[in-house]
């Protein structure tokens, strides 16, 4: 019985406890609800305010297109937010493939490059019919300049020499005419008073003359030495040599997509057996403005005499073995060592291939041969060739800035003011390696 009692007791103060906590409730609800209606009020609040300021601020507007330099363009915003996670950084835009970037552009634009890449390969049709047409003018003009470089080659080599001593002669007799002769109108000529040591002088210096010089010595020697891309390839040796050089020509491809060097060489030539060495430059940009794009560079090989070679020696040492049977004794050994010379041109640098796998210096060194090399033949081609004659008396270097003409001369020893030249007078003697006289 007194646990029963007790029992209504015990819940009837648990009732009394919840009805503490349920009125603690409505109290705490009560107060949420005038904080909700506060707050309320401040955004209704701050709406008004907000709508009386949209003059003063409007709102942000969506902003356009654009690209960002080194990265791709930007996607479009499309609302997915997913992707923030992904993007770490753009990648360099030539890392990016080219359908993956078009993919990145917004899709209006891409009508547009479609219409840009047709009026593109017009232009580019347009170029092929030009490139053309101009080959075929080249082409056409250097068949009317090749009879002026045939006659110069003849003047040259000493082909023309008779023709040359029937007018020196003719003028000798003109010269000789007698003074006291009477011109048309009847008039006396004026008389020259000549002392008999002044007449005896041009008497001897007839006779010094009368020893004809055959044709031009040295003609392409004397005009390879005034420009300087070609003269620091050219040694003492090579001058010899170059003495038998009787002409240098250039063919270009018909189709303007490169051209060939011809270096033409006298069959008394005792150097070698070739009588023509050939280079040959494949250029499919060639008469473009743009930069060369060299496709394939072929030379020559040279047939060198025996002994005869510029290009590599033969250098004997003795070497003593050191170890092992018959140690300590001295034998001879003879090795191929490569010299300095102009020949070298006509062994062109090797093309890498594809699969060559080069480093960043051998790279470097490939391409600076290239071009030098490529410098070299279109100082022949551009300049030695159709102005050969204004390079062997020097004119056509008094055109160059002064900045050009001393280019190449840093580093070189002067002894008594003069510098050293690689075209030394040659050393006369039985009418062979005469000097290259110039007024």
């Amino acid at each position: 019985r007194q646990q029963r009692q007790e029992t209504p007791n015990n819940v009837r103060m648990d009732d009394g406890d919840n009805t503490d906590q349920t009125d603690s409730a409505q109290d705490a609800l009560s107060s949420l609800t005038v904080e909700e209606t506060n707050q309320e009020d401040n955004a209704d609040g701050n709406t008004a305010d907000n709508e009386n300021d949209t003059s003063a601020n409007p709102p942000p507007q969506a902003q356009p297109f654009s690209f960002q330099f080194n990265q791709p363009p930007a996607a479009p915003d499309n609302g997915n937010d997913d992707d923030d996670d992904d993007d770490e950084g753009h990648a360099d835009l030539d890392l990016v493939d080219q359908n993956e970037f078009l993919s990145l552009l917004p899709k209006s634009l891409l009508p547009k490059l479609d219409k840009l890449k047709s009026l593109h390969n017009a232009r580019e049709e347009i170029m092929k019919e030009y490139l053309l047409e101009r080959a075929k003018l080249e082409a056409r003009f250097g068949a009317m300049m090749k009879p002026l470089y045939e006659e110069r080659r003849k003047i040259v080599v000493g082909e023309m020499d008779e023709v040359f001593q029937k007018e020196m002669e003719e003028e000798e007799k003109r010269k000789k005419t007698p003074s006291g002769e009477t011109d048309e109108g009847g008039e006396n000529n004026e008389n020259v008073d000549v002392e008999e040591g002044v007449v005896e002088e041009e008497g001897e210096r007839e006779k010094e003359d009368e020893e004809f010089v055959k044709g031009i010595p040295q003609f392409w020697a004397c005009a390879m030495g005034h420009f300087d891309v070609i003269s620091e390839l050219v040694t003492e040796d090579d001058v010899d040599c170059l003495e038998f050089m009787t002409d240098v020509t250039c063919d270009d491809f018909p189709d303007g997509t490169g051209f060939e060097l011809k270096f033409h060489f006298s069959p008394e030539n005792p150097y070698f057996t070739n009588t023509v060495l050939t280079k040959r430059y494949e250029v499919p940009n060639l008469l473009t403005e743009d930069e060369p794009i060299l496709k394939n560079v072929t030379g020559t090989t040279i047939n060198w005499k025996k002994n005869k070679s510029l290009t590599h020696k033969e250098v004997t040492k003795k070497q003593r073995k050191k170890g092992g049977r018959g140690a300590g004794q001295i034998r001879t050994v003879t090795k191929r060592e490569r010299t300095d010379s102009f020949f070298h041109f006509f062994s062109p640098p090797k093309m890498p291939k594809m699969e060559d796998v080069l480093d960043e210096e051998e790279a470097d060194a490939v391409e600076e041969a290239f071009d030098f090399d490529y410098d070299v033949a279109q100082a022949f081609r551009g300049h030695l060739i159709p102005k050969g004659v204004l390079w062997f008396t020097g004119e056509a270097a008094d055109g160059l800035d002064d900045e050009d003409l001393l280019e190449g001369m840093e580093g070189v020893e002067e002894e008594d003011g003069e510098g050293e030249s690689p075209f030394p007078p040659p050393v006369p003697g039985n009418g062979e390696n005469q000097e290259c006289k110039q007024n």
